[in-house]
């Protein structure tokens, strides 16, 4: 009978525990459900898309990784570089804001390229643990009667201590009451929040502050980085400051091209492998050709390229923006002028750019715990950031492939855009100019042509235009 009643009793337990367990895995399956939930509905609404995205997207689809090994048994580098447009929507700069987030776009993926190859960290952390405990009335401390002050009467002070006295009473009589009133409601708070604060340390049992702080440097001579990949992204909805992401790309192949434009080793740089005229490879005749997709693909267009020519000589393009501060021809002028500065810059920076960043990030943590049982959690967090740039660098060979005009849709503001590229052909002539400008005149025949400076205007209007042929074999 009492088998039968034990058995009876461990029946009864595996049924209840049977049922708990199941429950228990409804509610975790439960769980899991309503977390899918969240995260299906997250990502549709976008709040999971990561800064760059566009970039990082372009990466995984091309099958391009952060550090390979090319044909040639070299490492390549893919790096995913991002800057943000500072300037508001509807400002006449924010076209220029845009060129400057893909100047910063660049200097992000150098500095990042700079951490792989070398990068100095310093971490320091602190964890400091108090715990306070009380019981019982503190007893009074045993001391020597000698060593218990004891009051002096007025005669037995000596002259110092009367003369003290004798100023104290005269500055008392000097100030006014209103001035020692408003002096002691300030020392009366003061005391006040003095109490308050002893009162809470003393309520205070145990306490844990941790404080981390990371320090990382680096910096290197970046020579030989190309943009890949370029996109702008914007949308007004989602709250987002526009971006500017980039994929830029560099390789042992890569610093040998930018050397030889450096040093004009023109031979590593021309008769490659021929290809269609840049203007054909590049939309800059969107706006006259009412090529919308095309306009679109020079507006995403940012950085420096590697492109080869009809004659297979190697270029390095490069593409910049400025916005028209206004629309007069002379802002256009301008705003076309600074456009070409910045695209030759890059060009440069293309060459060689020393880049570096200091980052700080301190930490601190802490959590209280009171004598009544309640704790308070404590989180702060700063970061500091610093990124610098410089390149210089004599080049000849530059040209501007194009100008246009055009205007941003997110804003109707006009800009002007420029695309810039140096050829090795046209370097190679200008290093045979220079040497030919720089030796002696000489004797030339023909027949001068005189301008009179007073010849009469008869027309303020001028229409005119001209077209040259092209012909490179010139026996001047």
């Amino acid at each position: 009978m009492k088998r039968n009643t034990f058995n009876l009793k461990n029946l009864v337990t595996a049924i209840f525990l049977s049922y708990a367990f199941d429950l228990s895995a409804q509610s975790a399956e439960d769980d899991m459900a309503m977390m899918e939930s969240m995260f299906m509905a997250s990502v549709e609404s976008g709040q999971m898309v990561q800064v760059g995205q566009a970039c990082v997207d372009k990466m995984s689809n091309k099958g391009w990784q952060e550090i390979s090994t090319n044909s040639k048994g070299e490492k390549q580098y893919y790096i995913v570089g991002v800057g943000t447009v500072s300037a508001p929507l509807q400002s006449s700069a924010f076209a220029d804001s845009v060129q400057n987030a893909s100047t910063k776009a660049l200097l992000d993926a150098k500095t990042k390229f700079s951490a792989l190859l070398n990068q100095e960290i310093i971490s320091e952390i602190l964890v400091d643990a108090k715990s306070q405990y009380t019981e019982g009335k503190p007893p009074d401390l045993l001391q020597n009667p000698d060593q218990i002050l004891q009051g002096k009467e007025y005669d037995d002070l000596s002259y110092l201590d009367k003369m003290k006295i004798l100023v104290n009473q005269q500055l008392d009589k000097l100030i006014d009451d209103e001035t020692k009133e408003s002096f002691n409601e300030g020392v009366a708070n003061d005391n006040k929040k003095a109490e308050e604060l002893t009162k809470r340390l003393e309520d205070i049992l145990n306490q844990e502050q941790m404080t981390d702080v990371i320090k990382t440097k680096t910096s290197a001579d970046v020579r030989g980085m190309i943009v890949k990949y370029g996109h702008f992204s914007s949308n007004v909805e989602d709250g987002k400051r526009p971006e500017v992401c980039i994929v830029t790309k560099w390789s042992p192949g890569l610093l040998r091209m930018a050397d030889a434009v450096a040093t004009n080793d023109f031979k590593v740089l021309k008769n490659g492998k021929k290809k269609s005229p840049l203007k054909d490879q590049i939309p800059v005749n969107a706006v006259s050709e009412k090529d919308f997709k095309g306009y679109m693909k020079l507006l995403g267009s940012f950085g420096t390229f590697l492109m080869r020519d009809e004659n297979g000589d190697l270029n390095v393009v490069s593409f910049a923006v400025e916005g028209m501060k206004s629309n007069t021809p002379q802002s256009e002028m301008n705003a076309r002028s600074q456009a070409i500065i910045k695209a030759n810059r890059q060009i440069v920076q293309f060459l060689n750019e020393s880049v570096e960043l200091n980052t700080k990030t301190s930490t601190t943590e802490a959590l209280t715990e009171y004598k009544d049982g309640l704790q308070d959690y404590y989180f702060e967090e700063n970061h500091e950031s610093r990124q610098a740039a410089s390149a210089q660098a004599n080049i000849s060979g530059i040209q501007t492939l194009a100008t246009y005009k055009g205007m941003h849709f997110l804003n109707q503001k006009p800009l002007v855009g420029a695309v810039t590229y140096y050829n090795p052909s046209a370097a190679e002539g200008a290093q045979n100019a220079i040497q030919a400008l720089s030796s002696a005149p000489q004797k030339t025949s023909g027949e001068a042509v005189t301008i009179d400076p007073n010849a009469i205007e008869k027309s303020v209007e001028i229409d005119t235009g001209a077209e040259y042929d092209d012909d490179e074999d010139e026996d001047f």
